[in-house]
């Protein structure tokens, strides 16, 4: 591995020849990164020590938000991955073991007992307050990540630091290499959050007091270094000591940010001393100051202060909370938070590897346009920001009710982005375990790792699935940190996206307000809530509870029902767009089997929800006979037409005679009518073959979806072909021969089948409840079918070139028949499918346009052709004899005659 990190290009040389390592990852799967070296600590250094020059950075192949930082170091070989999926961290097996290494997750580690939150100075972590007139406004909403800023960096090692720290020795060459191994975590993080570097100074070997370090006490030299005469107590007293000793030994015009790292001083550190007269004003001190813990809980939150970032928790735990931070619920889990210190009010043992958008904007305030901008080298990184569009709202919601927040952000290079949603509010501060809000409006939902979905549900939806939208008061041992507001109050939420660039992560943020009324919710669904049993394409009946939601200011005047069959985590089946909040609904179950159905309905025009809280099973039926272009649903074919000029549908319902219209598509679409939504009408349908896009016009609530599929010369045949009673948009392209279905149950089938010159005649001819493709081929009089049950081939001769295909199910057996109207003679010709004898009959002229439909409602396909000439529909019923109607004018298209080729 060393030979192949030794043919790492420089950062920043995107045009070398790549070099790709591939990284063990806990569950046994290795993950591909795109190395590059990139040095933590000045050359001069590296002259004195080359091993401490073997640093390195990656970007994921296989996941490009993930990224690395590496090392090679005398110890042996370190990894760090920063992905939304967790931390994971690739070391030794155990110390002075260059064989054999491990790879976990950092949330694996143990807890760290020894950061004890107490009153300054006795307590592990105090923030002095230092130099605030250099402090700009911390409110201010900052964009990073076009520039790299990188600082130089003194950390000093005391005796008993390099004591416990150097692995092989304690050596200088030993400390300083544990040192760079900590750092270069540190800057992975720093680097990809707010596009900051921290590389060490040449001379920072002055700084560490190992047992070899022969210039002690300082000033007067000669002696090998000890605990009794290096320059640091190990204690907070080190926070004086240190900048006094980096100014004499380091000199103060040759550093930017100083550190000193002890094993007994604890966490203190100023806030926003950076690049100022008390810049090396911070010191981090554990018994055992090593690892992965220790990189970022406690380094790079201590440093987080020198950076001008204070805390983010909110619990009641020691002196040190911050008011003006205070944005996550109980311990805080980001890094300047106090995860794994507030006892009960944890709500993690160790911190997740990201700050606060509180935290973000006060570092990058400070690092560009603060102190921290008078001492920084730039570097362009060519990466340009994510742009985070408006997110809406703001939204008024009813209390302790689900809801969901969403945004969609652009890169323009291309980066894959992840989203961060995080509550944006100030408040009490927390003296228990909170249950509730109740008490004031403080901080009640924490914040997660970043995810490549732009949507977060509140509470989690764990919670939302499994235990009825109340999470537990403790999860795995710590506090759940997800409350719903139950009082009247104004949630801000902001979303944070990230590149996850290297050399330099870009980040950019938006906001939206959630308004929760008190005196409404909470809203849920009440049935289907138990274990249930439905029949697919059964009418059954949803419940919720309104709670008052359809008042002002939440006004939820309709809702949106959904189907899931998986439990909850999706909804893809929408079975109705837009339906009264009324609390009640009957709806047709969708035929399909599943053991993990849920219902979920949610406000339309708004972002609150319920779901059914327990798994419900539908078992699909076979789809019966559905009359074709049956507009009303009484299982009829309706007289009707498609009026180009005005872009208009007219149709006689057989229901009641009565006369409907709606104005849907323009003078060049191609109608598509067909039951898309499994509702058992028709719905108005139009392809544009300008665009290749689909549009139908939902028959339950008018209300029209589209979407691309097919193109220009393609021949459009909607049917049901994946047998769930509702048709699938499918085209035939004459071109390749290839039919492409796009299945309404999920997926698309593309199939070759044909030959130039066929005419598409879909039907269920082996009667499965499924389309088969199925072609009539002119040139030869020929019938060729794929059946969807077997997936035979079948072929028939029966018609002449110049017959219309207009199959169909005319004996009632289930089956498409195969059929043809033969304009020369007005005759009808039948092949019966049960056993392939056929009958003829005279009905029609040479003019009629053939629109075969059950127009008598029983099941049978029977003849009929419209006359255009005098605007006449000629249909010979099979059970209820002849009708002549007149019904449309002059120029109006049939649309019953829709895929009749």
């Amino acid at each position: 591995m060393k030979s192949l990190l030794a043919t790492a290009p420089a950062e920043f040389n995107r045009s070398a020849i790549e070099t790709v390592l591939e990284l063990p990852m806990p569950g046994g799967e290795f993950a591909r990164f795109r190395v590059f070296h990139s040095p933590i600590v000045e050359q001069g250094l590296v002259d004195k020590y080359p091993e401490l020059g073997l640093t390195f950075n990656g970007q994921g192949i296989d996941d490009p938000t993930a990224t690395v930082r590496l090392d090679f170091l005398p110890s042996g070989f370190h990894a760090m991955i920063l992905s939304p999926n967790g931390t994971v961290m690739v070391d030794p097996y155990s110390v002075n073991d260059t064989e054999n290494y491990v790879s976990f997750y950092k949330r694996e580690l143990p807890k760290i007992d020894e950061w004890y939150c107490e009153p300054a100075p006795k307590g592990f972590e105090s923030v002095y307050k230092i130099d605030t007139s250099s402090i700009p406004d911390e409110s201010q909403q900052v964009i990073s990540g076009a520039t790299l800023r990188t600082y130089r960096t003194a950390v000093a090692g005391n005796a008993e630091y390099c004591a416990a720290a150097s692995v092989g020795g304690n050596t200088v060459a030993n400390c300083l290499a544990a040192q760079v191994l900590i750092m270069n975590r540190v800057n992975g993080v720093y680097e990809r959050e707010v596009a900051l570097r921290m590389v060490l100074v040449a001379n920072n070997d002055l700084i560490v007091y190992a047992a070899n370090n022969m210039n002690c006490p300082v000033g007067t030299g000669g002696s090998a270094c000890t605990t009794g005469n290096d320059p640091y107590s190990n204690t907070t007293a080190a926070l004086d000591q240190n900048t006094p000793n980096l100014d004499a030994v380091i000199g103060s015009a040759n550093y930017d940010f100083g550190h000193v790292f002890t094993t007994g001083s604890g966490g203190v550190a100023g806030l926003g001393v950076s690049c100022g007269a008390s810049k090396g004003r911070g010191t981090t001190g554990l018994g055992n100051p090593v690892g992965d813990a220790f990189a970022i809980d406690f380094v790079a939150h201590e440093m987080g202060h020198q950076w001008n970032a204070n805390h983010t928790f909110n619990a009641s735990c020691g002196s040190n909370r911050s008011s003006s931070s205070a944005y996550e619920p109980g311990s805080g889990v980001t890094i300047m938070g106090y995860a794994g210190v507030c006892g009960s009010q944890d709500l993690a043992g160790n911190s997740i590897d990201t700050f606060h958008l509180r935290s973000l904007n006060v570092i990058t305030s400070f690092s560009q346009v603060g102190t921290g901008n008078t001492c920084d080298v730039e570097t362009a990184t060519g990466n340009t920001p994510p742009t985070v569009p408006v997110v809406g709202g703001p939204y008024n919601i009813p209390k302790q009710t689900p809801f969901s927040l969403t945004a969609s952000a652009t890169d323009v290079n291309g980066d894959t982005l992840t989203y961060d949603w995080q509550e944006w509010n100030l408040g009490a501060t927390a003296t228990a375990i909170p249950n509730s809000d109740a008490g004031g409006a403080m901080p009640i939902l924490r914040p997660y790792l970043p995810t490549t979905s732009g949507t977060r549900y509140f509470p989690s939806l764990q919670y939302v699935r499994n235990n009825a939208n109340v999470p537990p008061s403790t999860t795995g041992g710590f506090l759940t940190g997800e409350l719903l507001p139950s009082i009247t109050r104004a949630m801000v939420f902001q979303v944070v996206v990230r590149d996850n660039r290297l050399n330099g992560g870009g980040i950019n943020s938006n906001s939206t307000t959630v308004n929760v009324d008190g005196a409404s919710g909470p809203f849920n669904v009440t049935a289907p809530n138990t274990g249930v049993t439905w029949a697919g394409n059964s009418s059954q009946t949803v419940t919720w509870n309104v709670a008052n939601t359809t008042a002002a200011p939440v006004s939820a005047t309709n809702v949106k029902i959904s189907f899931s069959t998986d439990g909850g985590l999706t909804f893809p089946t929408t079975i109705l767009a837009s339906t009264a909040n009324d609390g009640t609904e009957t709806i047709t179950v969708p035929n399909v089997t599943t053991t993990q159905g849920r219902i979920k309905v949610e406000a339309v025009g708004n972002i609150f929800f319920d779901m059914s809280d327990a798994n419900f099973s539908t078992n699909a039926v076979a789809v019966g006979w559905r009359a074709p272009f049956d507009f009303d649903g009484d299982d009829k074919t309706d007289l009707s037409v498609f009026r180009p000029g005005p872009g208009e549908w007219w149709y006689l319902k057989s229901s009641n005679g009565g006369n409907a219209a709606a104005a849907f598509g323009a003078s060049t679409d191609r109608i598509v009518p067909a039951d898309y939504t499994g509702d058992g009408k028709t719905d108005f349908a139009f392809f544009r073959a300008s665009t290749g896009q689909w549009f139908v016009l939902r028959s339950e609530d008018f209300s029209f979806f589209a979407f691309p599929f097919g193109t220009n010369t393609d021949n459009v045949i909607p049917a049901d072909f994946d047998g769930d009673g509702k048709a699938d948009s499918a085209v035939f392209r004459p071109s390749t021969l290839t039919w492409f279905i796009n299945k309404s149950t999920g997926g698309t089938d593309i199939i070759v089948f044909g030959a130039p010159g066929d005419k598409p005649a879909v039907g269920d001819y082996d009667g499965d409840g499924k389309a088969d493709i199925a072609i009539f081929r002119p040139s030869l009089g020929q019938w060729w079918i794929r059946r969807s049950s077997t997936g035979v081939v079948f072929a028939a001769a029966f018609g002449t070139s110049t017959d219309k295909p207009v199959q169909g199910d005319f004996t009632g057996d289930g089956k498409t028949d195969m059929a043809f109207f033969r304009p020369s003679t007005g005759e009808w010709f039948v092949l019966r499918s049960e056993n392939f004898s056929f009958y003829a009959f005279p009905f029609g002229t040479s003019t009629d346009t053939p629109v075969a439909g059950d127009y008598d409602g029983d099941n049978k396909m029977d003849a009929a052709v419209f006359r255009s000439s005098n605007n006449t529909w000629y249909v010979n019923r099979s059970t209820a004899g002849v009708l002549i109607q007149t019904f449309g004018i002059a120029g109006d298209i049939a649309t019953p005659s829709a895929y009749v080729p």
